[in-house]
């Protein structure tokens, strides 16, 4: 029988608008895997809606991550994925460098898209996150955050076969050997480039709507689910592409706002693995 793994889930808690925490949990979840919350900031939704609250949490997580220390509770991965400073950035590394065990690092370097960094992300946080590359078992930027990481121009024209190796390969120097670069628009699809020690893929799916608060986190969610139950690098992409279309499909069924995320929990029981319920103890 197999045991049950354990994820944390280093992020934002927003409590509404499906993002973050909020998203990735459940989904964990009906992988059949459990899924512990480490909260970097407690929102009541996300920071799209304008009238949002938010409490930091940098100055509570040392003393949060030592807790589960004292009760010598090891995770089996750990899921990182916005962080609002330099600070917060420090404290995951010093919590990462001191892990028991050999857990498994899902990196998604949230700093950007289309070309620039979000409005909380400054200059010193960008190179906080090219320190994380090196803890990184698997890493999941999009275009601009695998710019930003390599430090090279963001290019104006659709990404080359040879600058997404390059890139994976000048990451992969620094001890990263599986990368995910997500969310390419080619015309009416979205391409996801997957790099695994050397051998590469692309994976293609229809272009629906366009992008969504949390649809990130979703796609993080499936892929660490995936690989913690088994899947290669390349399934476990494609598992995850295919839900988020799946999930975009039914929110625009449904008329969903913007703001409002993807529409995924109806789709959840696609994520179940039959049997599951029989191979943990």
């Amino acid at each position: 029988m197999e045991r049950q793994k354990k994820v944390a889930i280093f992020n934002d808690l927003s409590g509404f608008g499906r993002c973050s925490i909020s998203v990735m949990l459940p989904i964990l979840s009906v992988m059949g895997h459990q899924g512990v919350a480490i909260p970097t900031a407690i929102l009541s939704m996300h920071t799209e809606f304008p009238h949002y609250h938010m409490v930091d949490f940098t100055d509570e997580l040392p003393a949060y991550l030592k807790s589960f220390a004292s009760e010598q509770i090891c995770f089996d991965a750990v899921c990182t994925g916005f962080l609002g400073s330099e600070r917060q950035a420090d404290i995951l590394q010093r919590w990462l460098s001191g892990m028991k065990g050999d857990p498994m690092i899902i990196v998604d370097p949230v700093m950007g898209d289309h070309g620039k960094c979000y409005p909380t992300i400054d200059a010193a946080i960008v190179e906080k996150m090219r320190g994380l590359v090196s803890y990184a078992d698997v890493l999941l930027p999009n275009l601009t955050e695998l710019c930003l990481l390599c430090e090279v121009p963001y290019p104006d024209q659709r990404p080359s076969t040879e600058f997404l190796l390059g890139c994976c390969r000048q990451l992969e120097a620094k001890g990263v050997h599986q990368i995910v670069v997500t969310g390419m628009e080619e015309e009416r699809q979205i391409t996801t480039f997957v790099y695994s020690t050397g051998s590469y893929a692309k994976i293609r799916n229809e272009k629906i709507g366009i992008g969504r608060p949390g649809s990130g986190d979703v796609f993080a969610a499936v892929v660490s689910g995936s690989l913690l139950s088994g899947y290669s690098l390349a399934d476990s992409v494609r598992k995850a592409a295919d839900f988020v279309k799946e999930s975009m499909e039914l929110t625009l069924q449904q008329s969903t706002p913007h703001a409002y995320g993807l529409c995924f929990e109806p789709l959840l029981k696609t994520l179940c693995d039959p049997g599951s319920e029989q191979k943990f103890t």
